[in-house]
């Protein structure tokens, strides 16, 4: 008899832990945290779905590497395994790959993503985060559950700016970027009609204005312009910039 109840406690209690794993993960979906539940096991096992980018029909969203996967690339020397896909989540299927060279993966020092979708989830605007600001902003567009067209609005605006940095002959911030955009840079999608751009770009993000030496080239330019989604091209865009300067210094334009 002994035996028995003891065989009934092990059994209890081993059902009451997973009970709680199961409760445990419940709760975590339940407060948005990213997970791999729902996909397919050749993708949960290597993915997790970024919930802040899923669409409001619940239809789209993006997936990203997990840790182990980043890892496993870097030891083989093969980052370009690393990729962000859009992907069809009823039934699953991948859509495509954002075209970036700086994929996100989980718990990526200094990175983040997040989305905006228009309310009939056609259009998306996914944001790819850096350690100063936005790195790629990509306007997904989606018709009949494919997708139609990706655009890396950040590096259009970027251009923007090009003539302005490369006149102001300004050193690079590095290698990789010859300029970053900074935090208060703004994308915004409105509806599935425009993308509004508000966003200021710095060389040298770390440097502070009155840290500035005479022998700094630190650049720091502006844009505002209007992305027309259905005409894929600008209807409007002011660009400014310079040399940055001192405080009480007139900055080159």
């Amino acid at each position: 008899m002994r035996l028995f109840f003891t065989f009934v406690a092990i059994v209890a209690c081993v059902s009451g832990c997973s009970f709680c794993l199961l409760a445990a993960d419940e709760e975590s979906e339940a407060e948005g945290e990213d997970s791999s539940a729902g996909l397919p096991d050749e993708y949960a096992k290597d993915y997790l779905i970024a919930q802040s980018t899923i669409s409001p029909d619940k239809k789209v969203a993006l997936i990203y590497p997990k840790l182990q996967v980043e890892e496993a690339a870097e030891e083989a020397n093969h980052p370009e395994r690393i990729k962000d896909y859009v992907v069809a989540l009823q039934p699953f299927h991948v859509l495509d790959a954002l075209p970036t060279k700086f994929s996100y993966f989980e718990h990526e020092n200094h990175g983040s993503l997040d989305a905006e979708w228009s309310k009939d989830s056609s259009v998306a605007l996914i944001t790819l985060n850096g350690k100063w600001g936005p790195r790629d902003v990509f306007l997904v567009e989606c018709h009949n559950g494919k997708l139609s067209r990706i655009t890396n609005i950040a590096r259009k605006a970027h251009d923007l700016l090009l003539p302005n940095y490369r006149k102001s002959r300004a050193t690079r911030y590095n290698d990789l970027f010859d300029f970053v955009f900074v935090e208060d840079a703004t994308f915004k999608l409105e509806d599935t009609s425009r993308v509004l751009i508000d966003a200021s770009a710095e060389t040298s993000p770390n440097i502070m204005t009155d840290d500035l030496r005479s022998s700094d080239r630190a650049w720091s330019g502006h844009v505002q312009a209007v992305w027309d989604i259905p005409q894929a091209k600008f209807t409007s865009k002011k660009v400014s910039g310079g040399i940055r300067k001192k405080s009480g210094e007139t900055p080159d334009q």
